[in-house]
């Protein structure tokens, strides 16, 4: 009979531990903190200025001058779905890019940097942001 009650206290322990390691885990990832703010790519040769508010975001690339802005929409708390609006001082017609969709999720987050998986029908990949305010 005691075996039957350490087995259940060993099984509901675990399970405590699981279940905080877990949500840990879960606040690791602190997506409402990159909805919003101006962030950079931590990859190299990649000088776009981006700055995003609760439906926009705007990405500027100071050495020639190209301006993408994309409707952000929050599907929950780490996924959005970005929809090119318009797209300036691109020297090819990138008006086939209007209207086209990208699906992100956020798949990590640590401090200031954040890594987003990004879909499209053109590309599959994980990028990291930097946050700069």
């Amino acid at each position: 009979h005691t075996t039957v009650a350490h087995n259940m206290k060993k099984t509901v322990f675990t399970l405590i531990i699981l279940l905080l390691t877990l949500s840990s885990c879960a606040q690791e990832n602190n997506c409402a903190e990159f909805k919003t703010g101006e962030f950079r790519y931590a990859k190299e040769g990649m000088p776009e200025k981006i700055v995003r508010t609760e439906n926009m975001q705007i990405e500027t690339n100071p050495n020639n001058k190209i301006v993408v802005k994309t409707a952000i929409e929050w599907t929950s708390d780490c996924e959005y779905t970005m929809t090119y609006k318009e797209i300036l001082n691109h020297p090819k017609d990138v008006s086939s890019v209007i209207g086209k969709k990208i699906y992100c999720e956020i798949v990590e987050t640590n401090g200031n940097r954040v890594k987003v998986h990004a879909k499209s029908d053109t590309m599959d990949e994980v990028l990291e942001f930097i946050k700069t305010d």
